[in-house]
């Protein structure tokens, strides 16, 4: 933990520190208050007695009790105030930073699976939650112990001599090797949990496919199961634990009823005896129902090192360092000779490929479904790494180059576009955050969606929400490429841009585009499943067929 948030550049390092006094201070005041409480009413029971009642001063003792009640209150409320604060602040710089690094080092445009969302998340709760489930309460449970060794020293030097053997001769090492037995059955608890989040993720994704074809009885069946070994799992991962904290427990009453019987004996201080047998009671008492902070510090320690793994990869491999990175003035010529693309290391290649892309030109690349027309695109966009081959951007090895120049100068709009929640406006603002509504409504006529938005009252106003988009498929794919247009790219690349639209509305997109591209250095990649016919004339087009052909027009 400590190492992710030094990487964070230990954001909110003030409050988590006074987190940690204040339940340092906190811990402290519990067990003071119960000892001084068990000596001022032993005390003052002995000394009405001894017919000494009238001269026992019982104003200090009770004035430090309301102290010591205030003073744990207060400290108690600070903690989690301060403790709060300080994860908030840690969590607005983790997630940012987890953000950005997955989205430099990511292959391709491929999301996140709701598997890796899901264990991703559960490894951020994990991480903030360290501190306040952890870190905090360990500060308190040092505290408390030194007091509770404070009065039982006061009682009996004997009892305090045992309390330390059985803190460090017996209960540490145990502690120690529970945790080491226990690392096998957390493993398999952990692995019972990836996978049922596996299958729970793809049930719930694809439940309407498995109700289509009657497969969703069985799926939920299978998912059931695994949710009951996932229980039965942690069931048993936490029964060493239990185990531990039922001998803890054990442990302080033994201590405590030892120190009461040294006092009774007489070596020891009754009044003292009885004030360090409620604070034993009480500290071991907080330490069995602590022990689960030693599950919970390794889960904890596991995920921080896992976030820590993954903001230390903030850039991709295939990403040169900016001392290394060649400059780059402009992206045409581009030119491929024997380009590869591969979306993963285990994942099929394409075909190797060769042609060159000027300003004013147009490249289709054309292929049935999964021969890779996405995935060589992504390459051109510098977001895959060459499999093969060689690719050059105004004669620079894209080797040499960073990604983020290349993106400056290349757009995307795919055939299943995302939208985030917001308005029409937001989401165009996503690709250029300084556009006018006037540059907006540009783009949107090149693209022709504002043919169907002017029908609406307040069109960039409309409202997408999670889910559910004010628009058909063929006009958010409009949408989409309106978008791109908007970026100003050098070179737009379209993926079916003609799907689905009547034949005189895609003629008069073809024209448009094909305008856009003579206005100015540009050119354009379109990713279609067989050749487009519909382009204009003046046009020059080349093509790259994903299977081994390769033609010039």
């Amino acid at each position: 933990m400590i190492r992710l948030w030094t990487l964070l550049n230990q954001p909110g390092k003030l409050h988590f520190y006074l987190a940690l006094l204040f339940a340092a201070l906190s811990g402290g005041f519990g067990i003071f208050l119960l000892g001084l409480s068990g000596w001022f009413l032993t005390a003052a029971s002995l000394a009405g007695l001894a017919g000494a009642g009238y001269v026992f001063n019982h104003l200090y003792p009770s004035g430090g009790i309301r102290a010591s009640a205030f003073g744990r209150v207060i400290t108690r409320y600070a903690d989690q105030l301060v403790g709060h604060d300080a994860t908030l602040r840690l969590s607005a710089m983790l997630r940012p930073r987890l953000f950005a690094a997955g989205a430099a080092s990511q292959r391709g445009f491929t999301p996140m699976s709701a598997g890796e969302l899901s264990a991703l998340t559960d490894e951020v709760d994990a991480a903030e939650a360290g501190f306040l489930k952890v870190i905090s309460p360990a500060a308190a449970l040092m505290a408390s112990l030194a007091v509770a060794l404070g009065f039982t020293f006061g009682a009996d030097w004997l009892s305090g001599v045992i309390l330390l053997l059985a803190l460090f001769g017996g209960l540490l090492p145990l502690s120690l090797m529970t945790m080491k037995q226990n690392a096998r059955a957390a493993q398999l608890e952990k692995t019972n949990a990836e996978l049922t989040r596996q299958v729970a993720s793809g049930l719930v994704e694809n439940a309407v496919e498995l109700d289509v074809i009657n497969g969703l009885t069985r799926a939920s069946d299978q998912t059931r199961s695994l949710l009951s070994e996932w229980s039965s799992s942690m069931v048993q991962a936490g029964a060493a634990f239990r185990r531990l904290a039922a001998i803890v427990r054990l442990v302080g009453l033994a201590l405590a009823l030892f120190v009461l019987w040294r006092a009774i004996a007489g070596p020891a201080d009754l009044a003292l005896a009885a004030g360090a047998g409620l604070a034993l009671m009480a500290c071991f008492d907080a330490l069995a129902a602590a022990v689960s902070l030693l599950a919970a510090a390794k889960r904890a320690n596991l995920a921080a090192n896992h976030l820590a793994d993954r903001v230390e990869r903030d850039d991709a491999d295939w990403n040169p360092s900016l001392e290394r990175a060649a400059e780059l003035s402009g992206v045409f010529p581009v030119q491929a000779e024997n380009l590869i693309a591969q979306a993963a290391e285990t994942a099929p290649k394409t075909p190797p490929v060769s042609f060159d892309l000027h300003a004013g030109e147009c490249l289709q690349i054309i292929g049935r479904s999964g021969t890779g027309k996405t995935t060589l695109a992504e390459t051109l966009m510098r977001l895959q790494p060459l499999a093969g081959g060689v690719l050059h951007y105004a004669g620079i090895p894209a080797e040499q180059t960073r990604i983020a120049s290349i993106l400056e100068r290349m757009a995307i709009a795919p055939q299943f576009p995302a939208f985030l929640p917001g308005t029409l406006r937001d989401q165009m603002l996503m690709a250029k955050p300084d556009a006018t509504d006037e540059r907006i409504w540009q783009a949107l006529e090149t693209s022709h969606a504002a043919t169907f938005l002017r029908e609406r009252t307040n069109p960039l106003d409309t409202k997408f929400s999670d889910g559910a988009f004010p628009f058909s498929g063929g006009q958010l794919r409009r949408i989409a490429i309106a978008r791109a247009l908007l970026a100003c790219p050098d070179i737009l690349v379209l993926d079916e841009p003609f799907a689905g639209l009547e034949v005189s509305l895609a003629g008069e997109l073809a024209k448009s585009l094909s305008s856009w591209v003579k206005e100015g250095e540009r050119a354009l990649i379109l990713l279609s499943h067989e050749e487009i016919a519909i382009l204009p004339q003046n046009l020059p087009v080349k093509y790259v067929i994903l299977d081994g052909r390769h033609k010039d027009c």
